[in-house]
C-alpha cells in the first residue's frame, strides 16, 4: 500500500490533532491567568505532549505524502517558523512569564501564532487570509 492511500485519514487525524492541541492550550492557558494549579498537573502536562507529539507525526507524515519540504514552500516555512514562536510564547503564556500580565501577552501573541498558522494552512498563502485584503 502507498502511503497516499492513506493521506484522507492522515490529513483528518491532523486537523482533529490541530483543533485538540489548541482547545487544550486555550483551555490551560486560561486556567493559568485564573490561578488555577490544574493547567501545570502532570496529567495536563503529558496530555498535551502526547497530543503535540501525535500532532508533529501527523504533519510529518503528510509532508511525507505529499513530497512537500517545509524549506523550500513558502507558506509551509511561513507556518513552521510560527510555530516555533507559538512554543515560545505558549511556555511563556504557561509558566515562564513571572507576571500574570506577561503571561497574559504571550498567551494572547500565542493563540495569534496558532490562529495565523491556521490561516496559512487553509490558504496555502504565506499571509493566511491576509491575502484577501490587498485583493
Amino acid at each position: 500500500m502507498a502511503l497516499a492511500e492513506f493521506y484522507p485519514a492522515i490529513k483528518a487525524s491532523h486537523v482533529g490533532l490541530v483543533m485538540l492541541s489548541g482547545t487544550l492550550f486555550t483551555a490551560r492557558g486560561l486556567g493559568v491567568l485564573l490561578g488555577g494549579a490544574w493547567p501545570l498537573a502532570p496529567l495536563a502536562r503529558r496530555g498535551s505532549q502526547v497530543i503535540d507529539t501525535a500532532l508533529l507525526a501527523a504533519a510529518l507524515l503528510l509532508l511525507a505524502t505529499l513530497h512537500l519540504n517545509p524549506f523550500t514552500t513558502p507558506w509551509l516555512a511561513t507556518k513552521l517558523g510560527l510555530l516555533v514562536a507559538y512554543i515560545g510564547f505558549g511556555t511563556f503564556a504557561l509558566k515562564r512569564a513571572s507576571t500574570r500580565a506577561g503571561k497574559a501577552v504571550a498567551f494572547a501573541v500565542a493563540l495569534l501564532c496558532f490562529g495565523a498558522m491556521v490561516a496559512i494552512a487553509r490558504t496555502h498563502d504565506p499571509l493566511g487570509f491576509l491575502r484577501f485584503l490587498g485583493a
